[in-house]
């Protein structure tokens, strides 16, 4: 049953396709008009956490949380579907993401780097999967009215943080390619198991609270 809710909430989610098209091209664009164009996976996840609400407000506009009620699907289940729905989605932007930077970056005559493209994905799943964590809860207590706000937490946190590190001139000093080299164990072994432990703390959060609704 959780696989069959989450496929129906990517069909809600990304249907009909104007829906989402503008973020995916927000995506190529930020691939092909910045000058490093692996900053489109950066954008992949800020972008595809301020869309982590719309499933909600589809919910809210169709009264689809009272059908939900009626089906033979306990809650728990519709909360653990959308999650895994929003990972998908998540991950088919970044590899999309992912496939444009490499394009530009060969079209520009420029070597790819597998490890730091490797490297910014999985940073960016963590502040993909951090930002669904903070926000879904209150989504699932509440409703996509009452909790828009919520939306633009995790965007101000993590982009006013890259903000502030750019003009102190904190990022020019820091040599990413020595960093990524000498923390390999924590890069792909802590930072998932983080991001998986951000997820599942949400989850049952989420469960909990989604459970105590009133609908």
């Amino acid at each position: 049953m959780i696989g069959t809710f989450a496929r129906f909430d990517i069909v809600n989610f990304a249907t009909p396709v104007r829906r989402v098209a503008p973020a995916l091209l927000l995506v190529l664009a930020t691939a092909v008009a910045t000058p490093w164009p692996m900053f489109a996976i950066g954008t992949a996840a800020i972008v595809m956490s301020l869309l982590a609400a719309n499933p909600f407000s589809a919910d809210e506009l169709g009264h689809l949380d009272t059908l939900y009620s009626t089906l033979p699907i306990t809650r728990r289940n519709v909360v653990i579907g959308r999650y895994l729905a929003l990972v998908l989605v998540y991950l088919a932007t970044a590899l999309l993401a992912s496939i444009a930077a490499i394009i530009i970056t060969l079209a520009g005559r420029h070597d790819i780097d597998i490890l730091a493209l490797a490297a910014i994905n999985v940073a960016a799943f963590l502040v993909f999967a951090v930002s669904v964590a903070v926000q879904l809860p209150f989504f699932f207590s509440v409703g996509a009215t009452r909790a828009r706000p919520m939306i633009f937490i995790p965007a101000v946190v993590f982009g006013g943080g890259a903000a502030l590190a750019s003009q102190t001139g904190l990022l020019s000093r820091i040599d990413f390619a020595t960093v990524i080299s000498a923390n390999l164990g924590i890069l792909w072994v802590a930072v998932p198991v983080v991001a998986v432990a951000a997820l599942a703390g949400s989850i049952a959060i989420s469960s909990v609270r989604y459970g105590r609704r009133a609908l």
